[in-house]
């Protein structure tokens, strides 16, 4: 993981054009190529990003980011403050444990709790934005969706 803080303006090119004026933000670069531009207040999001696969050029003064659907992100840096490189290892990954995935156990075996008459087709069901907790039907049949 890199971690740049610099003042800098960053512009963004693709599905629309996207401008951020000059300012400190922090930049962390992923070891698998995800850039994201980061203000120190307001969201938990970063402000910019681009997700991997991603090739980053470093011209110097600015750094030139682009991805295989012809998007690009340039950061142009107007003064480096902070730059260092952390190796983080294998990750071992996340695990739940504890409300969640005990809820998540309880109304799986007892899904007429959220509603009498509803059964359990299939738990952790995947989507195409993520997967659902657990699938459901009522006693007029329909498909009911249920995220914990």
């Amino acid at each position: 993981m890199r971690l740049l803080i610099a003042r800098c303006s960053v512009d963004y090119v693709g599905r629309l054009s996207a401008h951020l004026p000059e300012a400190t933000r922090l930049i962390m670069v992923k070891a698998d190529g995800c850039v994201a531009i980061h203000a120190d207040g307001g969201a938990y999001k970063p402000l910019n990003w681009m997700n991997a696969p991603n090739t980053m050029v470093d011209h110097g003064d600015h750094w030139l980011v682009t991805n295989p659907k012809g998007e690009a992100l340039t950061i142009t840096l107007h003064e480096v403050l902070s730059d260092s490189d952390h190796p983080f290892g294998d990750d071992p990954g996340l695990r739940k444990d504890g409300v969640e995935a005990h809820l998540q156990e309880l109304l799986a075996a007892s899904p007429e709790a959220i509603e009498p008459g509803l059964r359990l087709v299939r738990r952790e069901y995947p989507t195409a934005i993520g997967p659902i907790d657990l699938v459901c039907r009522d006693d007029a049949n329909p498909v009911v969706a249920v995220e914990v």
